[in-house]
């Protein structure tokens, strides 16, 4: 069963043949803190999308697409509700796709891009105090290079709309920890470093990072991403574009 919005949300066109609008799918990695598949149902519901889970969570986003098939829809989006371009969007999402094709040979099923994107910057941002010269996004760090690589863009996007020094700090694998990100700007004069959540939903991996830029000294720390604006807006592109 899916956690299925009331009819009359946001689907993409229709595909080529389609006879209608397409669903939208948005699959996420799912965690065991009940936090975060929460604040992704939330999303989803703000979006007016499906939503499905790869591990931890239900319902599996292949399930979801096999309701909707069986509900009458030809085709459909799954939409990685993921923010950097790595394993779970290279492997996991076509998989996804593929097994229910398999499963009902008549959907059509489409596979849209993540939705990390320069223009989440302008979120991270929003609502931080007066006086902060420094900025940490935190994020939950990947060993593809591409993704990293995004994240600095993003970190460095969001220093230039708040006119002060910022980097990346991630969770785990590669690159620097949000605390080192902390004492890297401190050695370049920041005083007041803020360290905002390059997250969808909060977790384990974002309490980590946020904990690390504390104990670092970081006087503010911000919020996962969630029904933000920018990050709705993209979902609806990307569903667009698939």
């Amino acid at each position: 069963m899916s956690d299925r919005p009331a009819r009359g949300s946001v689907a993409a066109a229709p595909a080529a043949g389609a006879p209608g609008p397409r669903p939208v799918v948005l699959v996420a990695h799912g965690s065991p803190d009940p936090r975060s598949p929460e604040a992704v149902r939330a999303i989803a519901r703000a979006a007016g999308a499906d939503v499905g889970f790869l591990e931890f969570n239900e319902p599996h986003p292949v399930a979801v697409l096999e309701g909707l098939a069986d509900t009458g829809a030809a085709a459909a989006v799954a939409l990685p509700l993921l923010l950097t371009d790595a394993y779970h969007s290279r492997t996991d999402l076509p998989a996804v796709a593929e097994r229910a094709r398999e499963a009902r040979p008549g959907l059509a099923v489409a596979v849209a891009r993540p939705v990390g994107d320069l223009s989440l910057a302008k979120a991270l941002v929003r609502g931080l105090p007066r006086g902060v010269d420094g900025l940490v996004v935190c994020a939950a760090g990947t060993r593809v290079e591409e993704g990293r690589a995004h994240v600095a863009a993003v970190a460095a996007e969001a220093g230039r709309l708040l006119g002060v020094p910022a980097g990346p700090g991630f969770a785990s694998g590669p690159g620097p920890r949000a605390g080192e990100a902390v004492e890297a700007l401190k050695t370049q004069g920041a005083q007041r470093i803020a360290a905002v959540c390059y997250f969808i939903a909060p977790g384990l991996l974002c309490d980590a990072a946020l904990d690390s830029a504390r104990e670092a000294g970081a006087v503010h720390t911000g919020e996962p991403l969630g029904t933000a604006p920018e990050l709705l807006a993209l979902i609806e592109r990307r569903a667009a574009e698939a």
